[in-house]
């Protein structure tokens, strides 16, 4: 690598650390000083738990990140007249983009990698603190294995084949019951369960009692049975979030799994198309500085720049919630949803890159 290639990369990339970092501690005092203006929990509680969602937050503010970091490395090199200097000597802004965009295809495989491998085990410790530490729920554990869910909550732990929040109905439902000596007491098993406002109505089941007394547990079917557990659907809506805590493949499989038995699967569809599409969010960035970044009038400086990216991260993400909003609810297909916006503003990088040149 030339050493003005170097020169380059290194600016650019201080410059996206610089950007990432100071989007991310806005971002994060900003939602931290939120839970600390609401009294609800310890100021300690509320740090350690913001602070393991800073991993979340540095990906999600890397193609923003991108998109300032390339102005202003571009319009940097303008304004200090070495953008002219490097024309004179046969290195063009192709060279100086190519060089940028090298850096920003590195970026964009760091944060498919932190999709797919970092981020869902700090979502499960995240998680898990918030239930066991700030909730005071020691007892709590949530996990989805690829044929089952298992919740459990003090004695009780409940193995569900999937829950449908919109109906507030779980299939496949058993709830096995514990005494203080962790001994099973009980066995229920249910081919649905339907919340009724105060209890869990039952449908086509069986409930197993195991006694001291007796070897043999007591069996018991039933067509309806109404029973009274602490869980409500709010609690079990904790199985939509707990999705986040999957890797890519693990999400795959559980699309495929929720799908084969008939769930609806578009929100994670979207979910999993989005996770996809960031790294790529990032290339787009890039590309949409180029056009913004080489006027011939710099009038403004920094404070400028700084403007046009929130305004055009601003376009941008409102189009992409738009997107995945519309694909959540099945206008359009999930994959459609994720990587249209993207493509959108691509072409249209494309066009005002052409136009700049003409």
């Amino acid at each position: 690598m030339k050493t003005l290639d170097r020169y380059i990369a290194g600016l650019f990339l201080k410059n996206i650390i610089i950007a990432i970092l100071a989007m991310s501690a806005l971002f994060l005092f900003q939602t931290m000083f939120s839970d600390l203006y609401d009294h609800e929990y310890s100021t300690h509680h509320i740090f350690v738990y913001h602070m393991m969602n800073l991993p979340l937050i540095a990906v999600q503010m890397c193609p923003p990140g991108v998109l300032l970091a390339t102005v202003l490395t571009l319009s940097g090199l303008a304004r200090t007249h070495e953008l002219v200097a490097c024309y004179a000597i046969g290195y063009g802004l192709k060279r100086i983009f190519g060089v940028i965009l090298a850096c920003i295809l590195l970026i964009a495989g760091l944060i498919f990698f932190s999709e797919d491998r970092i981020l869902p085990p700090v979502f499960r410790i995240r998680t898990n603190y918030y239930w066991r530490e700030m909730k005071n729920r020691p007892d709590f554990f949530l996990d989805i294995k690829m044929d089952k869910i298992w919740y459990r909550s003090r004695n009780v732990i409940y193995n569900l084949q999937r829950f449908d929040p919109q109906t507030k109905t779980i299939f496949g439902m058993s709830v096995y019951t514990f005494d203080d000596e962790f001994n099973l007491t009980q066995v229920i098993n249910a081919e649905t369960g339907n919340f009724n406002g105060q209890s869990w109505q039952l449908n086509k089941g069986s409930i197993a009692l195991f006694e001291d007394s007796n070897p043999f547990p007591l069996i018991q079917r039933f067509n309806k049975k109404e029973i009274q557990i602490s869980e409500s659907p709010k609690d079990f809506q904790e199985i939509e979030k707990e999705v986040d805590g999957l890797t890519l493949k693990e999400l795959n499989r559980y699309i495929r799994r929720m799908k084969s038995a008939g769930a609806d699967t578009k929100k994670y569809e979207v979910k999993f198309h989005s996770r996809l599409s960031l790294g790529f969010i990032s290339i787009v960035m890039g590309f949409l500085a180029v056009p913004f970044s080489i006027s011939s009038r710099r009038e403004g400086g920094i404070a400028k720049d700084l403007g046009l990216c929130l305004v055009i991260t601003f376009f941008y993400w409102l189009f992409y919630s738009i997107g995945l909003s519309l694909g959540s609810n099945g206008v359009l297909l999930p994959w459609l949803a994720a990587w249209f916006p993207s493509t959108v503003f691509l072409a249209l990088a494309a066009i005002l890159i052409i136009r700049k040149r003409s």
